[in-house]
């Protein structure tokens, strides 16, 4: 008898949790800061029973929303709920972030945001007046001095013919859009925004006629619920364009053969060129069908040259890391710390009864900081059986320094199937936690959140 394949993205930490909790006064250990007003808030995909078939992929599901809420010292509350927008399809999973005073959770490939009250208990879809109706992206970049987000987005839809390049103000209101001609459908997950212009990635990984003829006739394989794939026929390529730029104003640069997820920060370089640090993967989606685990992640320096034409690429450390982020307060602009969710060897989990074409998982590890500077490699191990994913950097009120603030990051304990937020100084991320907040349950490995300062959405 056929041993029955595994998925992987449906199991341990990776599987759903089937309810909403509220929980309030959450036990602390150690100290907040008193300068943590606000809401940490994660989200990622949560399928429900008819989300998980044959054709299951990691990155399909209902979304669900986990927040914590701090204030003056105190974890006063943990709340998830899955994310319902206007219409049962409208479910964002990838991202959630403030802005124009609003609390939007992201997908890309179609989907509209659906904006959260600050208690997580209603919802409702948001297209900014229908600029958004044809969807969004779940990695658009604002920028700390205008406050204006700008967005590349695709639909995953064998008729589209073209990128949707969009710039909203600080407010949320539309105040630009241009389309980018591309063939092929090329899955684009995030972008890269100096202070004066827009890079656009385009890779090899796009839709497949033939995953998505297998998905629309009911007869999916593995991972076929996201039908792009590796295309070893596509080529791979950056494109350059001014910020509020159009169609004509793009140029574009043969790019290291590689997909990249996602984007560190990108900045205008004194000899007209833009650095780029990037996670790249030699590739996804070929392998392993159902999620990135192909290869490990690695750390790059893209340097555009838009005067020679060429994008040439350093290999920053040999250390694993995903989920990048930086001080937002440098977005566009040159920084020199990152901090990342670590990977090892071990994270591509494979078993006997697990086929490498069809399981195989992308699991998480320590918390990372690099000094793009230095090249110093910094890690904080939670413990054994502990793994945290994402960080989030949080100024402390009148820094001074670029990494002077806090990490704030879910962490998992696989021994007691719990999670923890776990509070680090961002300067010194080798140091005990500040604070670790014992959460009511496990919060299922995601995407991405944010901290959001309640400064932020005046509540």
């Amino acid at each position: 008898m056929a041993t029955a394949i595994r998925n992987p993205y449906l199991e341990g930490n990776f599987a759903p949790v089937s309810d909403e909790v509220s929980a309030e006064d959450l036990p602390v250990t150690g100290t907040l800061p008193a300068g943590l007003n606000g809401r940490y808030l994660r989200t990622g995909p949560n399928p429900v029973a008819g989300e998980r078939g044959e054709g299951h992929h990691w990155f399909i599901g209902q979304g669900m929303v986990h927040g914590v809420r701090l204030r003056d010292g105190r974890a006063e509350w943990y709340r998830n709920r899955f994310v319902r927008g206007d219409a049962p399809e409208d479910s964002p999973n990838t991202n959630v972030l403030a802005h124009g005073g609003r609390l939007l959770t992201l997908v890309e490939g179609g989907g509209a945001p659906v904006s959260l009250a600050p208690d997580l208990n209603t919802m409702a879809t948001w297209d900014a007046d229908g600029a958004l109706s044809s969807g969004f992206t779940a990695h658009p970049k604002i920028d700390p001095v205008t406050g204006e987000m700008h967005a590349i987005n695709y639909l995953i839809d064998p008729d589209a013919d073209h990128l949707r390049y969009v710039v909203l103000d600080a407010t949320g209101k539309a105040t630009h859009s241009a389309e980018l001609p591309v063939s092929g459908v090329p899955m684009v997950h995030d972008m890269a925004m100096t202070a004066t212009r827009v890079v656009v990635l385009d890779l090899p990984v796009s839709l497949s006629a033939e995953a998505a003829g297998r998905l629309a006739a009911g007869t999916p394989r593995a991972g076929d619920a996201l039908p792009m794939r590796w295309n070893d026929a596509r080529p791979s390529r950056v494109g350059v364009l001014p910020r509020g730029g159009t169609a004509e104003g793009i140029r574009w640069f043969d790019a290291p053969r590689c997909y990249v997820f996602h984007v560190l920060n990108a900045y205008d370089t004194p000899d007209g060129a833009i650095a780029m640090d990037v996670v790249r993967y030699d590739t996804v989606f070929r392998d392993v069908p159902r999620g990135p685990a192909d290869s490990l992640p690695a750390l790059a320096r893209w340097t555009i040259d838009p005067g020679r034409g060429t994008v040439s690429e350093q290999i920053m450390s040999d250390y694993g890391v995903e989920w990048p982020r930086i001080n937002q307060e440098l977005t566009g602009r040159p920084h020199r710390y990152g901090w990342f969710g670590g990977v090892g060897p071990e994270s591509l989990r494979l078993s006997d009864d697990v086929d490498r074409d069809r399981g195989g998982s992308f699991e998480p590890g320590p918390l990372v900081k690099f000094d793009t500077t230095t090249g110093a490699v910094s890690t904080h191990h939670f413990g054994s059986g502990r793994v945290t994913q994402e960080p989030a950097f949080v100024a402390r009120p009148g820094a001074g320094a670029e990494d002077d603030g806090w990490i704030l990051s879910v962490v998992h304990d696989g021994n007691t199937d719990r999670s923890e937020l776990v509070v680090l100084d961002a300067a010194d991320i080798t140091a005990a936690p500040l604070a670790r907040v014992h959460l009511p349950r496990r919060v299922p490995f995601g995407f991405h959140g944010n901290w959001i300062d309640d400064n932020e959405i005046g509540a």
